[in-house]
């Protein structure tokens, strides 16, 4: 489904349809010149507005493209304009001033569709116990509803399927939620689901959501074994009802990737616990049959259940929860699945210049404090810019470091 075909008014998310039906001279502002001063005012950074509406910033400086803004109009201008249907009207406002406008209080949305909706949606394709099939369930939903950026780099989860092929399919037929756009690595939120793993070396999206059967390489956020459950038929009334569901998921999808939540500033010692939770039970392991992401794991998976909830702080309930399902999937994974890789080969051995950054902050700032990530370039003498980002990557990946907006801060001494 494209976002730009919606006309019915479920097919939109809550805070589109009160930007559309109940808000004037508000929106997400879209540049139709270089410099700005012509502009649109969307509902939503996916729908364009459909009203014949232009705003021009006469007398100020034109707010930032793709913020939300509620500007000021000082007056109209209306133009008769014909085109292959006909003549319209084309409005254009010129403002005199504007505001950012915070469209948090506008997602709370009626209760058209609860999360247990959602995660019945999501578990439609399994058949097998009820506890099993809503923990896959929900598992998959962690994947759809995404991460913001935890850090300077780019957010989403990374989910590896453990299954055999005919399950990898009924995987994917629930994530029909996901509109078209965001299958396209132009999208600022970005999912792939494939068999083969594969590498986008350039992309520029704030979200990447990478789903791949049995990978040997990807750093996964969570493992989702599937082998416990088997593929559930769906008969022609059952699949219009999931078709007719699908829509209402996909539009409160929407609303939910424009929460922003911050685990690690709500609950920074129940996200670092289960940090530490994590890498002490996957290194104790052995073998698995997939490489675990130990540093960015936990803080994205609190981040997307949050948005699950439609949630905008992350809660230490919500932490609990995401290091359960982990538990329970790394478990299942390393007792189940053959072609397993050893964990030593990866995590027991790290790079010289991963070893250098760490030594570094650890010798100057200690462990478990925060270090501004202007001093940790200033300190490092790491000052190739690739160098400096795979050794922090490296240090987050083994769960020795975690990372967010304000900087850098040390776990465990290293060995």
């Amino acid at each position: 489904m494209s976002l730009q075909d919606r006309s019915r008014g479920y097919e939109f998310s809550e805070l589109e349809r009160k930007l559309i039906f109940f808000r004037q001279n508000v929106g997400f502002v879209k540049y139709l010149t270089e410099e700005g001063r012509l502009f649109s005012l969307n509902p939503s950074p996916w729908f364009e507005s459909l009203k014949n509406i232009h705003y021009f910033a006469e007398s100020c400086n034109p707010p930032p493209n793709n913020a939300c803004v509620e500007v000021e109009v000082s007056h109209d201008d209306e133009v008769l304009q014909r085109n292959q249907n006909g003549l319209y009207v084309d409005v254009l406002r010129y403002i005199c001033g504007w505001k950012p406008f915070d469209y948090q209080p506008l997602l709370k949305r009626k209760k058209l569709i609860d999360q247990s909706r959602i995660i019945d949606f999501f578990a439609q394709s399994y058949r097998g116990k009820e506890e099993l099939t809503e923990r896959i369930a929900t598992c998959a939903a962690l994947y759809a509803f995404s991460s913001p950026p935890i850090s300077d780099s780019s957010g989403g989860v990374n989910a590896a399927i453990l299954s055999k092929k005919v399950l990898w399919d009924a995987f994917k037929r629930p994530m029909k939620i996901l509109p078209s756009e965001f299958l396209k690595p132009t999208s600022n939120h970005f999912y792939c689901l494939a068999e083969k793993e594969r590498i986008f070396p350039s992309i520029q999206s704030e979200e990447v959501n990478l789903a791949f059967l049995r990978p040997e390489k990807m750093m996964a956020d969570i493992p989702i074994f599937l082998d416990d459950v088997s593929v559930k038929g769906i008969s022609g009334i059952q699949k219009q009802e999931l078709e007719d569901n699908q829509k209402f998921i996909t539009a409160y999808l929407l609303d939910s990737l424009m929460l922003k939540p911050e685990p690690l500033k709500s609950v920074e010692k129940a996200v670092t616990d289960a940090v530490y939770a994590i890498s002490d039970e996957y290194r104790r392991s052995g073998i698995v049959p997939y490489r675990q992401n130990l540093g960015d794991a936990i803080p994205s998976l609190s981040a997307a259940i949050t948005r699950l909830n439609l949630a905008s702080e992350t809660t230490k309930d919500h932490v609990t929860e995401v290091l359960d399902l982990w538990r329970e999937m790394h478990r299942k994974t390393r007792y189940r699945m053959g072609d397993s890789l050893s964990i030593s080969r990866y995590y027991e051995r790290i790079s010289d210049n991963a070893r250098r950054l760490y030594t570094e902050l650890y010798e100057t700032f200690g462990k478990e404090c925060w270090v501004p990530m202007q001093d940790v370039l200033t300190l490092t003498s790491l000052k190739n810019d690739i160098d400096f980002k795979h050794a922090l990557d490296e240090l987050v990946e083994q769960g020795l470091a975690l990372r967010d907006r304000r900087g850098v801060k040390l776990l465990e001494k290293m060995s």
